[in-house]
């Protein structure tokens, strides 16, 4: 699964949870089933052990299945028990194949892996915050990071929007400082 495939599942899955409670329904059938996957690849994204775009997940019928490729032995079981630990997984096939090399599987931008995977977890952390707030506009907001620097981008609706969506940003994991070139735009 690309990078991007898997970077909007989790923003959906955590869309989802943020508004599941309101509707106090849970999934059924196939909607279950990508529950249950958006959650095992959300918790892989989360990480700092996995490669997380290098696993790909299929669930059917709360059976999961992995295949693609991990570093080590216990990358692999790691995996694993990470996916049996959601809910609603009854049975987990792994088929992850050890490699060495799995970890420089990711575009990396010329950054080590461990930075390029702390750079990810806390842009998927802002963009949480931003999506779980009624006041802010997750999904307009572009979140990107870089050794512990965010920079927000996009348009929200008002200046209040703005300096909210930063101190989100900045009350973020090891956030050092943002870089706020939010357009405020109230016609939006």
């Amino acid at each position: 699964m690309k990078a991007t495939t898997k970077y909007l599942s989790m923003v959906s899955l955590i869309g989802t949870i943020a508004l599941s409670p309101a509707f106090g329904a849970e999934p059924k059938g196939n909607a279950k089933d990508a529950w249950i996957q958006g959650k095992i690849e959300t918790v892989y994204t989360l990480n700092r052990h996995l490669n997380a775009f290098a696993i790909d997940t299929n669930v059917a019928a709360g059976a999961v299945h992995l295949t693609g490729k991990v570093e080590s032995d216990i990358d692999r079981d790691l995996a694993e028990e990470l996916a049996k630990g959601i809910d609603g997984v009854v049975s987990v096939d792994n088929d992850l194949v050890v490699e060495a090399k799995s970890r420089k599987a990711a575009d990396t931008s010329a950054r080590p892996f461990d930075v390029w995977v702390d750079d990810a977890t806390t842009t998927a952390m802002v963009k949480s915050k931003l999506l779980a707030n009624p006041n802010t506009q997750g999904l307009q907001v572009d979140v990107d990071t870089r050794g512990d620097v965010v920079t927000l981008s996009g348009e929200v609706a008002s200046q209040e929007e703005k300096q909210l969506a930063e101190q989100l940003a900045r009350n973020s994991g090891d956030v050092k400082d943002v870089r706020n070139q939010l357009i405020v735009s109230p016609a939006r």
